[in-house]
């Protein structure tokens, strides 16, 4: 399998693959909110005909380093379990909010159950960072077996972000124009997030654990005064994640 987001890094690592014959499902984790960022997701599925798993997660938990917020979301497929984050920005007045107890009460499943499968391609790079556990995307091996699970295969590894783009000027890989622009010669992610599928328009006052948050605030989608239930949420410390980090490598 690979694993795939439509951002660039994994539609260059889709792109190589197809590019020497090797037609493999893809594991696409799609957030349930705001729609309108998939246009590009859903129109390579169509186009390049993907055979596509996406699943719910059996848990989620908040996480938070400094002023960064994300949900981390975790995924079982067969025995192995995976983590992906759902990042967190600020609301915009013209688009669809969610609130962060949204997204951890999202739905759940147990887990996916497919055919046995003994690798999973991803395009983490070395040069990559998470905002929150930093980290080089767990990319000092080029493999990394799990017990009782499959290899995971980094190929991009030692890339960096100017030769995926220059890989993708090169062979022309679609990429999705309204998350990246061009801005003095150099490609960039457009800063405003949004059609940025890795985020979601969130507020975060009825889940914010910092130190001086408001014990009581306005909530902007019920429009009522409620309270700070940051107490009752599950967190999880990043240091503890195996997520992006090499403590776990093998």
């Amino acid at each position: 399998m690979v694993a795939w987001s439509g951002g660039k890094d994994s539609m260059v690592l889709l792109h190589l693959l197809r590019r020497h014959g090797i037609r493999v499902p893809v594991i696409f984790f799609r957030e349930l909110w705001q729609p309108f960022k998939y246009e590009f997701h859903d129109r390579i599925i169509r186009e390049w005909g993907l055979f596509v798993h996406t699943w719910h997660p059996f848990a989620t938990a908040m996480q938070r380093s400094g002023d960064e917020f994300e949900v981390q979301n975790y995924y079982r497929i067969n025995k192995t379990v995976l983590t992906c984050p759902t990042g967190i920005t600020e609301p915009v007045d013209d688009l669809p909010f969610v609130t962060a107890l949204d997204i951890l009460n999202r739905p759940t499943q147990e887990k996916l159950e497919v055919p046995i499968f003994d690798a999973i391609w991803i395009g983490h790079k070395r040069c990559d960072s998470d905002p929150i556990l930093g980290g080089d995307a767990g990319t000092r091996v080029e493999a990394r077996t799990l017990p009782e699970g499959p290899t995971f295969l980094y190929p991009l590894r030692d890339w960096t972000h100017d030769d995926v783009w220059e890989y993708i000027e090169d062979y022309d890989v679609p990429f999705d124009e309204k998350r990246y622009e061009k801005v003095n010669g150099k490609w960039r992610e457009r800063p405003d997030k949004r059609h940025n599928a890795d985020y979601v328009h969130t507020s975060i006052e009825c889940v914010d654990n910092r130190q001086n948050a408001p014990q009581f605030y306005r909530c902007k989608k019920l429009n009522m005064d409620t309270e700070n239930m940051s107490k009752y949420v599950n967190w999880v410390e990043p240091k503890k994640l195996s997520y992006m980090q090499d403590s776990v490598a093998t």
